[in-house]
């Protein structure tokens, strides 16, 4: 059986914080839907490759998890939580707390990015 040389904890933290830089700068939109249903629902598609012995495969599927960690931890960092739903509908937030973009306020354009705007709200402040 073929296998991956194991990664070690600097390696893989470098990768997963180069994953977070640039996903820092992406739009609250593009994180706001539930990462282990979207892996559930499209496993078929690659599940040749989550089955395979072939270490490229493995190479593939680590690089999975890791942006599924980075995705889980965008969301808790710009919503507060994971974000679960069921049916296209997302359910563990209050129903005064969803974002604005989620009510489908079609009349704005504007792209929110709170990651952006929490780094410069805090910036400077001691911790």
């Amino acid at each position: 059986m073929k296998s991956i040389k194991t990664i070690s904890p600097v390696t893989l933290m470098k990768k997963l914080s180069k994953m977070m830089t640039q996903s820092n700068q992406g739009n609250d939109e593009d994180f706001f839907y539930d990462r282990n249903q979207f892996i559930k629902h499209n496993y078929e598609n690659d599940s040749d490759t989550y089955k395979s012995n072939d270490v490229k495969d493995k190479v593939r599927v680590m690089d999975y998890d890791l942006e599924t960690i980075n995705i889980l931890i965008q969301q808790v960092l710009r919503f507060g939580r994971i974000v679960y739903e069921s049916n296209s509908v997302v359910y563990n937030f209050p129903k005064n707390e969803r974002p604005k973009f989620y009510i489908k306020d079609i009349f704005s354009k504007k792209k929110t990015n709170t990651i952006k705007y929490n780094m410069n709200k805090y910036e400077g402040i001691k911790i």
